[in-house]
């Protein structure tokens, strides 16, 4: 139990909570935009939290929109942290007008948009950083028999997408390969693919999807279907002619 709960306390997931955590308390401290004149210290810690948690959420949000693009998987860590906060700067601008009207009682008149723009990135920058930690952190390797017999399918996977293996798309005569750290496009199929990896490493879900067991973090119901959630938030059908084998694959706790 103690190891587990290490675990859990050094993760990335934790780590980019704990970072939001903080960002929230350092902006309650410093009390940007005259909120520390204006706001008794609890009502102020509170401002921050509550916008700093809105903008985690729109980071989240934006980055399930462009993880699927294949220019955004292919961006360099950093610009992929600018794009990501560039974007979801753009709701967050007005979240932040509409609080600071609803607080202070202070209007953002059209002409003053582009400096609310500025201000709000610079804080939305560090929360897509947050954002995007949980992909972009080192994991533990894979036991080294598992990399020396992944290394022919690892041979057609750009370096930059890492060895850490989330799922697999079959998208017509392509697959499509998600990893930690983005998605790219390669030519092979899912049969080829599930030829190569060692079957201990994961199993197909659906006619078309292949997860990695160690990424999943369990099964959840939407509707008639099953869907498997993994690491990054990417969900997974589950065909029914597969849920029994998936199920027996996952263990237990997966039901």
């Amino acid at each position: 139990m103690p190891s587990t709960v290490l675990r859990a306390w050094t993760s990335p997931r934790f780590a980019s909570l704990g970072g939001a955590i903080a960002l929230g308390v350092f902006l309650g401290f410093a009390g940007p935009f005259g909120s520390f004149q204006s706001l008794a210290p609890p009502e102020r810690y509170a401002f921050w939290f509550a916008l700093v948690a809105a903008g985690y959420g729109l980071a989240l949000a934006t980055l399930q929109i462009l993880r699927p693009a294949a220019a955004f998987a292919r961006l360099p860590t950093v610009a992929a942290v600018i794009v990501l906060g560039a974007v979801s700067t753009v709701p967050m601008m007005f979240v932040t007008a509409w609080a600071l009207e609803v607080v202070f009682a202070r209007s953002t008149p059209p002409g003053r948009l582009a400096s609310l723009y500025l201000s709000v990135a610079s804080v939305q920058l560090v929360i897509a950083a947050l954002a995007l930690w949980p992909s972009l952190a080192p994991r533990r390797p894979a036991p080294p028999a598992e990399d020396g017999a992944a290394d022919r399918f690892f041979a057609r996977v750009p370096e930059r997408l890492g060895r850490d293996l989330l799922a697999l798309e079959a998208q017509d005569h392509y697959l499509m390969v998600h990893t930690r750290r983005g998605s790219t496009l390669i030519s092979m199929q899912l049969s080829e693919a599930m030829q190569i990896l060692p079957p201990q490493l994961g199993l197909q879900a659906h006619r078309r999807w292949w997860v990695a067991r160690r990424e999943v973090r369990g099964l959840r119901r939407e509707g008639d279907r099953t869907l498997i959630e993994l690491t990054g938030g990417l969900t997974v059908p589950v065909g029914r002619t597969y849920l029994a084998a998936v199920r027996a694959g996952l263990g237990p706790g997966s039901a």
